[in-house]
């Protein structure tokens, strides 16, 4: 367990406004020696230990930097907790360790961005709570990765509320896509040359950058509300898109978004136009993706690919929102359930159809 002192002193030394010859004087002792403990050249014997412990108004452990030690200890131990929730879905079970990780350091930031985030991923998470929490943070926090966070959620929020201004605005202060880590890394690795950094930099960006166009191809059906063959042409551009990028046909990850978007090809061929190999083929297609990303190992690497080549993937960063694996949730909602409300049934007597519903029921 490291014990820095000289570190601690100089902070709560500064927060008190308070110089080296104060406390000297409230000591006795020369502004030497406090200089001295504050280039880590000497440690102050118990008895000094104990004074400026409460000349600070601080717990001798927290003097010494132990109490803060320990704190991390036990975040680490709910992180940990979390993490099994994530892989499993079960955000109810997420939002509980957080809120008694809160319950034990009520003013710790990043356990209250961990809470935000993990009620704004659950369904009965409600809009005041989050909204309370990421202002909070935006008040408190001085840390960008927390900040950023509190923003974009409570954006997010504030749009659940109606309250449109405000999150224009909040949206606002933020920066544009061209001011971020991975676009400046991607830059600064071409400049200094790292080119294996730069290659997995640009790779991850562009796969990104796919994670960005499917929101705004989703988007554009919300601004073509009602206009169904308009679409068939967005999800099919979805799909010719990853196709472009993952040119060996290995979606990995990213066969959790294109399932999506067979499935939705899949309805809009059967209501719209009543074709069944249309249909038949999306759905096919649906299922291949529900299958393959629901048997991904647990660390992966994309190979033979144009722009994903030798990108590495590990399934400890995805945290997922339900209990249901992809192949459960296409079952569930092929089955005159959720979204689908039977418009299916009317192939729901075909072979082809019987062997989708086999293949996933495996």
């Amino acid at each position: 367990m490291e014990i820095s002192v000289s570190k601690n002193l100089k902070e709560l030394r500064r927060k008190k406004g308070v110089t080296q010859e104060a406390l000297a004087d409230y000591l006795t002792i020369s502004p030497q020696a406090v200089s001295k403990w504050e280039r880590d050249e000497s440690l102050p014997e118990l008895e000094y230990v104990v004074r400026m412990a409460a000349y600070f108004g601080v717990s001798v452990d927290d003097f010494l930097g132990v109490g803060e030690i320990r704190k991390r200890e036990r975040i680490a131990e709910y992180e940990s907790e979390s993490e099994k929730y994530d892989r499993t879905g079960e955000a109810e079970k997420r939002v509980e360790v957080w809120r008694r990780a809160v319950d034990e350091f009520p003013n710790d930031l990043e356990c209250l961005t961990r809470l935000m985030q993990c009620l704004h991923g659950s369904p009965n998470g409600t809009t005041e709570e989050i909204i309370e929490l990421a202002e909070r943070i935006l008040r408190e926090s001085t840390d960008n990765h927390q900040r950023n966070s509190a923003t974009q959620v409570l954006a997010l929020n504030l749009m659940r509320e109606e309250r449109y201004d405000e999150a224009e605005k909040l949206i606002k202060t933020l920066p544009g896509m061209w001011i971020t880590t991975d676009r400046l890394l991607c830059d600064l690795y071409c400049h200094n040359g790292d080119k294996e950094k730069g290659k997995e930099t640009a790779c991850g960006n562009i796969m990104y950058y796919y994670d960005m166009a499917l929101i705004d191809l989703y988007n554009l059906c919300v601004f073509n509300k009602g206009d169904y063959e308009h679409y068939i042409k967005l999800h099919e551009i979805a799909i010719k898109l990853a196709d472009v990028i993952f040119d060996d046909g290995f979606y990995g990850f990213y066969n959790c978004r294109i399932y999506a978007r067979h499935y939705w090809l899949a309805k809009l061929y059967t209501n719209l136009h009543n074709d069944e190999e249309k249909a038949r083929y999306h759905l096919e297609a649906a299922a291949k993706c529900a299958k393959d990303y629901d048997g991904l190992p647990e660390e992966f690497t994309y190979r033979g690919t144009l722009f994903g080549d030798g990108i590495k993937w590990t399934q400890k960063n995805i945290t997922r929102n339900s209990t249901q694996s992809i192949c459960e949730t296409l079952l569930h909602t092929i089955d005159g359930h959720g979204l689908d409300d039977g418009s299916f049934d009317r192939w729901r007597e075909k072979d082809w159809f019987k062997a989708v519903v086999s293949e996933l029921k495996k």
